[in-house]
């Protein structure tokens, strides 16, 4: 049995779900099911070891209402995020659940129909909490639910605090697509957000009165070289003019800012039969330098603005 704690300790105490026999995943009209990976179908029991649970727990029971899956680096942006989405919703403190499963590698937590999945720093560990969590999605009956990425990023010629809402993803190649190493082979995808979603998340934010901005997001290998920052704990081959140099050439292909986890992120969802998108506020314009220099009170304030584009945007499209 895996416990299934709510956060709202002193009026629901942790609920074990009972294990359950897994079914074969019957065919069915979404978008997800269509090419999910038939293999599975022939697993007795598909253990999701990065999660902490399997099959034998009762998926259906636990997400299968779920209309949206919201994920980020931060476990505790995550938790934070549960408690923000069940105020919007109305619903007591109580009504999060979580974290379900382990926790030394991602939390997750379920909060009315929102599925909030941690999955640390860059494509490496994202790229397991998406086969998993799309798995759940799939053996839960849940259909097609949306796909959000919340985070932050450096900017590129936008002020500090702006939210980037990602139309597309670039890679630290500038080049528009995921090239992926499979079997020893590179396989490319494409990296596009749906636009249905990117156009509703900037009318919330025109809504919320927020500054936000559509645009490319580059996706970095890392944090330090592959960003062309100057301030790592190596000497670089490159200078500050060369720096210069790549940012300017990455506004003018459309990149509005850089983090490590946008174009696996776009075309694994859209790859899995998911729409997708991604919200990051910017804690610096890398344009004007590598470090970030605002205070402890606008990151948060920098942080808070994007949290509640996806937190307001989610709760217009579940409540009726």
């Amino acid at each position: 049995q895996v416990a299934v704690v709510s956060s709202c300790k002193q009026t629901a105490p942790a609920m074990p779900v009972a294990p359950v026999k897994k079914s074969p995943v019957k065919a069915c009209s979404s978008a997800a099911d269509k090419v999910a990976n038939p293999l599975l179908d022939d697993l007795a029991v598909d253990f999701l070891y990065h999660l902490g649970f399997s099959t034998e727990l009762n998926l259906p029971l636990l997400f299968g209402d779920t209309k949206f899956v919201i994920m980020g680096g931060s476990a505790e942006r995550m938790e934070s995020l549960a408690g923000m989405i069940a105020k919007e919703l109305r619903l007591p403190a109580c009504a999060v659940m979580g974290p379900i499963g382990k926790t030394e590698r991602c939390s997750i937590y379920k909060v009315g129909p929102v599925t909030l999945v941690s999955h640390g720093m860059g494509v490496p560990s994202l790229s397991i909490m998406m086969n998993e969590i799309i798995k759940v999605m799939r053996y839960a009956g849940a259909g097609d639910p949306s796909f959000i990425r919340i985070g932050t990023s450096g900017g590129v010629g936008v002020k500090p605090g702006t939210a980037v809402i990602t139309s597309h993803g670039i890679s630290a190649m500038l080049e528009a697509k995921l090239q992926h190493v499979e079997c020893g082979k590179v396989v490319e995808y494409t990296t596009e957000a749906d636009e249905g979603l990117v156009g509703g998340l900037l009318a919330m934010a025109q809504k919320l009165g927020v500054t936000a901005e559509k645009g490319a997001t580059m996706c970095a290998d890392d944090f330090f070289e592959g960003q062309g920052r100057l301030d790592g704990a190596c000497a670089t081959w490159y200078t500050e003019q060369d720096k210069m140099d790549f940012l300017q050439k990455a506004y003018k292909l459309g990149v509005r800012n850089i983090e490590m986890e946008s174009t696996f992120f776009l075309s694994f969802a859209r790859r899995a039969g998911h729409k997708a998108a991604v919200v990051c506020a910017t804690l610096l314009n890398r344009l004007n330098g590598d470090q970030v220099t605002s205070t402890p009170q606008q990151l948060a304030e920098f942080t808070d603005d994007a949290l509640n584009i996806v937190v307001r945007y989610v709760a217009e499209h579940i409540q009726p």
